[in-house]
């Protein structure tokens, strides 16, 4: 019967469920944004955000707030939780995802670095838009976490 459950892992690898596919797309997102606070280069947000994204903008003051402070935020990955698919379609996707920062560190100018606080879970709304460039974040809003 083990057999069985490594005919299930390959299958699944190869075939992917939907949310699935869209946590891996956030997680290359992610990378792409954790490189530009950990670089303080607000330019490489536009490898993660549409043009005139409000979570562009906030990302972008906040990099910019600690490059003239002396300091980046190395390790801001997000780790996915969960990941469910809203709506779908060509040229858009709506995402309901809980995530929470990875361990994180301010590294100052003079080479020492001051840990981030720890993150709690958080639940947001992500919309996804194709572009030229490929999948990028249009909007990523707060959503309530209800508890059961």
């Amino acid at each position: 019967m083990d057999w069985l459950w490594v005919l299930i892992v390959a299958l699944r690898s190869v075939s992917p469920a939907p949310a699935d596919h869209w946590a891996s797309t956030l997680a290359v997102l992610d990378h792409e944004r954790a490189a530009a606070f950990a670089r303080a280069d607000a330019k490489l947000l536009d490898r993660v955000y549409v043009r005139g994204s409000e979570a562009r903008r906030v990302d972008a003051a906040m990099i910019a707030d600690h490059r003239r402070r002396g300091a980046r935020v190395v390790g801001a990955e997000l780790r996915i939780l969960s990941c469910r698919v809203l709506s779908a379609s060509g040229s858009r996707v709506r995402l309901d995802v809980v995530d929470r920062l990875a361990p994180a560190q301010v590294v100052w100018a003079d080479g020492s670095s001051t840990a981030l606080p720890y993150d709690e879970p958080s639940r947001r709304v992500i919309t996804l838009l194709r572009t030229a460039g490929g999948w990028r974040v249009a909007t990523a809003s707060p959503r309530p976490v209800t508890r059961r």
